[in-house]
């Protein structure tokens, strides 16, 4: 995450507020040998955390060894989850206490397993824990008493050497008065004690569960049953405030995957963070993806209007990993290493189709029109060329839990969508705009689905075999070589073409969409400023250089640079998206040691940019192939 993915949308993205969203991955439900009995009492919080016990039933002789998980799916990088447990103990049959060693951050080791009935320990809450501001909050664990609890489950429940495979029986204790949402098949639900079954530690992580008060809705998509639950702190917005915007949204996705979704039930877990929280993660907000869920964590102080456009697009992408991962994905994802990241090498699929789809069924379905579509790749392109463009993204998806792939994570939803743009022209031109590129997916997914995996080194081999010789050269060239994508050659086909021209910019704080004028730059003493970057047009008439460090911006004292001071910074940076053309402005700058004050008018502060327009001198031959890719 960073690393994950920052969401496209059209509000007005606060300076240093990221939008976060990962993407878990699935797996199959096979044989089991033991059932791990687990038990959590939420009744029983003390200073944040709950104390969680597991009876793994007999072990034979030798020594166990116990697990949290270091990496998790969807996050791409190491999160160490072992880090929020403590107080390790384990115990034999006669409640007599055996030796427990820790061996590293999220391994540790019983030398008498014979002997061993059980292990208890302490989950220490993320959202107000030091080590917590360094796990995004949707994937993390809120624990406030008779309140919430938000239970990603990798956070708090492990497994043992040899038994990922072993199912999990869920027994937690519960506050009266508050219900759970979860994708986990529950066995027994009553107003105290809820009782759920997880086919094997896969789905402790892919079954997220919200306990709050009963504030949810749901609707039917053919035979899809979706579900959304909200916690909102101060009760400002409630669950029927997204009915309406999400069940349009999600109706036209299910007419656009047709019969490559095959999902039975999809749930939504919305919580929403006061400033402090928000504050305390250093303005991270957004969504962790699960196969038949999606958990989401946004500010509460958003208005309903930002919340709704924030959601759609959240769910836009969620929604589609029903495709794939879920039914289309490789042996690393469905046997996932939760301690060692081994990876696949198709982020540009998992990702990249995902976030494509997201924006194409918008047009398909008219939930958007031409124009802003080819804003939207417009966007994308601008956005990947901050990022190594030369970096093969194979390699870069098997490595991308180290430096430097991880750096460059978040180009899978940037070039990774545009290798599916351009993947999807080349198969319309090459079948006469009879087919696209979802058709091989809807394919794939047919042969594939849940719970069979590809071979990792063999889908390519493969999608070529079902398209044409031209999808093979693309793919050997520009996602497994290191040579630039040329978007115009591509967008020529069907009629579109990339021009350069002058794009108002929404703050006069931007260089492009997204890029804020001033970043972070440390000192030789140490000290952390907002340094300027790069300048727009409005603000060299009014006076920045590179290089200025920014101290005052518009009358207000930068504060100290911290993640305690996130929410300060955006709420101030912010204020610059309301402000009028004719507005005066002032700001004071150091430079070469001197204090100096700048100031004008807001004025319109305008960037070149890339735009994406159809060709008014396009062909038949490219009007057709555009309104097939666009349309069918």
């Amino acid at each position: 995450m960073k690393r994950l993915f920052t969401t496209r949308t059209n509000l007005v993205l606060l300076l240093l507020i990221v939008i976060l969203q990962g993407c878990a991955t699935l797996g199959l439900t096979s044989k089991k040998s033991n059932t791990i009995e687990t038990h959590i009492d939420l009744n029983a919080v003390e200073n944040d955390q709950l104390l969680v016990t597991l009876d793994p039933g007999p072990f034979p002789a030798g020594e166990v060894t116990f697990y949290m998980p270091s990496v998790i799916p969807g996050t791409y990088e190491y999160s160490d989850f072992g880090r929020f447990i403590s107080d390790v103990k384990a115990f034999d049959k006669k409640n007599q206490p055996l030796e427990v060693v820790k061996e590293d951050t999220n391994i540790w080791k019983i030398a008498n397993g014979k002997q061993l009935d059980r292990i208890t320990y302490l989950v220490d809450d993320t959202f107000d824990s030091e080590d917590g501001k360094e796990v995004y909050p949707m994937g993390g664990t809120k624990i406030e008493k008779d309140e919430v609890y938000l239970l990603n489950l990798h956070a708090m429940v492990g497994y043992f050497k040899g038994g990922k495979e072993w199912s999990y029986r869920v027994t937690i204790d519960s506050p009266a008065d508050l219900v759970p949402f979860s994708s986990m098949e529950s066995v027994s639900h009553t107003a105290t004690k809820d009782v759920f079954l997880a086919g094997r530690y896969f789905n402790i992580i892919d079954d997220p569960i919200l306990y709050t008060n009963d504030d949810s809705i749901s609707f039917t998509l053919e035979d899809i049953e979706v579900s959304l639950a909200v916690y909102s702190p101060t009760g400002a917005h409630k669950a029927a405030d997204f009915k309406d915007t999400l069940e349009k949204m999600m109706r036209a996705q299910k007419r656009f995957l047709g019969d490559a979704n095959t999902t039975k039930s999809y749930d939504i877990l919305l919580l929403l963070m006061s400033m402090e929280e928000l504050q305390h993660y250093g303005g991270v907000q957004g969504a962790l993806e699960h196969h038949t869920s999606t958990t989401v964590v946004f500010y509460e102080g958003l208005d309903t209007a930002s919340l709704k456009e924030y959601l759609t697009d959240v769910v836009s992408h969620e929604f589609f990993h029903t495709l794939t991962p879920l039914n289309v994905h490789s042996e690393q994802v469905h046997y996932f290493n939760y301690n060692e990241g081994v990876m696949s090498e198709h982020l540009w699929m998992y990702e990249g189709t995902t976030e494509y789809f997201a924006n194409l069924f918008q047009v398909q379905q008219k939930l958007i029109d031409e124009d802003n579509f080819y804003g939207r790749m417009s966007d994308k392109i601008s956005s990947a060329s901050r990022y190594d463009d030369t970096m093969p993204f194979t390699e870069m998806s098997t490595k991308i839990v180290d430096e430097p792939y991880q750096s460059n994570y978040q180009n899978v939803y940037y070039k990774g969508a545009l290798i599916n743009m351009c993947l999807d022209i080349i198969i319309r031109e090459q079948s006469g705009g009879a087919r696209g590129f979802l058709a091989v997916m809807q394919a794939l997914a047919k042969k594939y689905g849940v719970d069979t995996p590809f071979t990792d080194n063999q889908l390519f081999d493969e999608i070529v075999a079902m398209t044409y010789p031209e999808v093979g050269d693309f793919i050997k060239t520009y996602v497994q070589g290191n040579t630039p994508i040329p978007y115009k050659s591509f967008l020529e086909k069907a009629g579109v073409t990339i021009s350069n021209s002058d794009k108002k910019l929404q703050s006069i704080i931007l260089l492009d969409s997204r890029t804020p004028f001033i970043s972070s730059k440390t000192s030789e003493e140490g000290n952390v400023d907002l340094a300027v970057m790069g300048l727009n047009n409005r603000l060299a008439e009014i006076g920045f250089q590179e290089g200025d460090l920014l101290r005052v911006f518009n009358g207000t004292e930068i504060p100290e640079l911290s993640k305690e001071n996130m929410g300060a910074l955006n709420m101030l940076f912010g204020t610059s998206f309301s402000w009028t053309p004719d507005q005066e402005v002032t700001f004071e700058v150091d430079r070469d040691g001197e204090r100096l004050t700048l100031s004008g008018t807001v004025g319109i502060a305008v960037a070149p940019a890339k735009g994406i327009a159809a060709m008014d001198d396009a062909t038949p031959a490219q009007i057709a192939l555009r309104n097939a890719w666009l349309y069918e």
